[in-house]
């Protein structure tokens, strides 16, 4: 019976899964090592391995940087060209047994390496290559070790490839983090808050406070369709191409216009995104643009107001024609928005939030900071509904002050 169909090698197998798995994700040579040490010492008999060395792709060379079982001590010194015929037949194939009659077999030059002419090895990893090789002694079973070495192989490239995935959306959460203002600009007269919560590690709902001069604050506020990684892209995008668009003093509806034909170009699987953006006077003085967001909620005491104006959302159309709405935002007045996921949060009977709930929130948190009219909705909206969060989330609020007198 080959030594694979046993349970005892199953079991053991699945302890060196285990192990693999669990491995540091930052040291690859030290799991990769261990490996080699557990294929030698705990499989040593049922797969013929006699002693392993561990190589890696530096050039045109396989480098040899650690070795177990064998005499001399070469790591570092020992280098075998990458065009040398096994080697290549190894990289071709990925995991490869060879023995005297592989073409190009060069017997000194094996029984140097692994004290015989027979011996396997198998290629890991995307961006730097190691290649896992053992010596194997007289008898051993072809389709045992094939199947204990590419299980190895399968199991390590699957940890390398979902930390590697891990890592880069790590460095997306920075990357979209960095596009988010570090803090909050100074604006006499006025207190800024806002938060987004994203359904998934990146997102595709954003804000931006963009400090033009003493006398001028640019707001912007969006949500980008779907949310992850395709949603994440997209909206690093968006607020570059905003914020060098309004930076270099062109109008906001130029601005968008360019932005759209931008996004309608993508490749991405998500390209429709919804945009509020509105430039402040110290004065109350509000030009806004709504490109299809929803439309951000005013309370003063005049009345209650919703800032509607603008044209589409941005992507589905090449050509979109943008109208400016103003709105003058009184002392005591409060700017509020929000995006989707806040308004379609449902609760067990599939019941959203909805839009009056959040006016109810304004109206009993009116006289609270800008910071507590934020988290109020967020908390509200948050029981309304069952679960972890399925959509992104964001709420930004500007809030005006009264008079000191006016209090």
């Amino acid at each position: 019976m080959p030594v694979h169909d046993s349970k005892e090698f199953y079991r053991k197998l699945d302890t060196l899964i285990s192990t693999i798995e669990m491995g540091p994700e930052t040291d690859r040579r030290g799991l990769l090592t261990r490996v080699i040490r557990d294929l030698v010492e705990r499989f040593g008999d049922e797969l013929s391995i006699r002693n392993g060395r561990l190589y890696e792709v530096q050039g045109s060379e396989l480098v040899l940087i650690w070795e177990l079982g064998t005499d001399r001590n070469e790591s570092g010194s020992f280098r075998v060209a990458l065009d040398y015929e096994p080697v290549r037949l190894l990289f071709q194939h990925r995991c490869y047994l060879f023995d005297a009659t592989t073409p190009g077999l060069d017997p000194d030059l094996e029984n140097r390496i692994s004290g015989g002419t027979c011996s396997a090895a198998i290629v890991v990893g995307r961006e730097t290559e190691h290649v896992l090789a053992f010596g194997l002694v007289e008898g051993w079973e072809r389709e045992s070790i094939e199947f204990g070495l590419n299980t190895v192989r399968n199991v390590l490239n699957h940890t390398f490839e979902t930390a590697d995935l891990a890592a880069d959306l790590a460095e997306t959460r920075l990357i979209q983090r960095s596009l988010f203002p570090a803090r909050y600009p100074e604006f006499p007269g006025y207190e800024l808050a806002a938060r987004v919560l994203t359904a998934e590690s990146v997102g595709g709902d954003y804000y931006d406070f963009i400090p033009f001069d003493s006398d001028v604050l640019g707001i912007a506020t969006g949500d980008a369709s779907g949310h992850g990684l395709p949603a994440a892209l997209l909206v690093r995008d968006v607020v570059t191409g905003l914020r060098m668009g309004v930076e270099k003093d062109m109008k906001i509806t130029p601005t968008l216009h360019k932005l759209n034909q931008v996004i309608h170009r993508s490749t991405l699987s998500t390209k429709f995104v919804s945009l509020f953006y509105g430039e402040l006077e110290d004065n109350g003085n509000l030009m806004y643009v709504n490109a299809g967001h929803i439309a951000p909620f005013v309370l003063m005491d005049r009345g209650e107001f919703r800032l509607e104006v603008g044209g589409s959302v941005l992507g589905p159309l090449p050509e979109i024609r943008f109208k400016r709405g103003f709105m003058h935002l009184d002392k005591g007045g409060v700017l509020t928005a929000v995006s989707d996921g806040i308004v379609e949060r449902t609760d067990p009977s599939d019941e959203q939030f909805g839009e009056q709930r959040v006016w109810e929130v304004i109206r009993a948190h009116r006289t609270s900071s800008a910071v507590d009219i934020v988290e109020a909705i967020f908390e509200a909206s948050r029981s309304h509904g069952i679960g972890r969060w399925q959509d992104d989330a964001t709420v930004v609020v500007v809030k005006r002050a009264r008079d000191s007198r006016e209090e």
